[in-house]
Order: structure tokens, then C-alpha cells, then sequence
């Protein structure tokens, strides 16, 4: 089972054209990443985890260029955005225990241990 986000309201026009193939693959990267690690508006939350891991101001704006093709994912990213993709994929893993944690059914053991100490 899948939870899928909602597609964005506006797709961006999009023209790969003046990006080489390497480009294009750590743009796809980070448009995966992007809606895995933050949902369908993805983009200013990106832009600040970015911001924070790069050490650098990131904006939106620039975020939605290299979305659309017009600029590339700088080369000085790509270690920074393998950084957040780390980090991202470690909270995820931590988020999906905790709720784990507190929906999973007790196992019986656990249900006897508990009516044990009520009584």
C-alpha cells in the first residue's frame, strides 16, 4: 500500500534541451527526492533544508529553475543535496518507528503484561 501526495496545482513548463544528460539524471535526483522527503510543494521546503546543509542561501526561485530545465543543479550542490537526501531518508526512517511504534498491535505477551499490571 502506497500513500501517494496529490499532484501540484501547476506543472512547470519544462525544457531539458540545454542540459546535458549528467544534468538531467541529478535533476531528476532531486525532484525524487524533493517529493519523497517533502510532499507535492516541495520546493521552498527543499530550498531551506538545502540552504541549511549547503551553508548557503538557496531560494525557491532557483529551486524552480533547475526544475525547469533553464538552469542546471549546480555542480557545488550535489554533495550538499546527497547530504540532505542522507538526512532526509534517516527522519523518514525515524517518523515511520515512531508511528509504528504507536498504531503497531501489541503482541500478546505484551497484552497479558499489561492487564497484569492493572489488576
Amino acid at each position: 500500500m502506497s500513500f501517494d501526495f496529490p499532484k501540484p496545482i501547476r506543472e512547470a513548463k519544462v525544457d531539458l534541451s540545454g542540459l546535458t544528460e549528467a544534468q538531467i539524471l541529478i535533476r531528476r535526483g532531486v525532484i525524487s527526492l524533493g517529493e519523497r522527503a517533502f510532499g507535492p510543494r516541495w520546493q521552498s521546503f527543499f530550498a531551506t533544508a538545502l540552504s541549511e546543509v549547503a551553508g548557503r542561501r538557496i531560494t525557491q526561485a532557483q529551486v524552480s529553475q533547475w526544475i525547469s530545465g533553464s538552469r542546471p543543479v549546480p555542480d557545488a550542490l550535489f554533495e550538499p543535496t546527497r547530504r540532505l537526501a542522507i538526512r532526509a531518508a534517516e527522519d523518514l526512517e525515524r517518523r515511520a518507528a515512531e508511528i509504528r511504534m504507536e498504531w503497531a498491535p501489541a503482541a500478546p505477551e505484551e497484552d497479558k503484561a499489561d492487564l497484569a499490571t492493572l489488576a
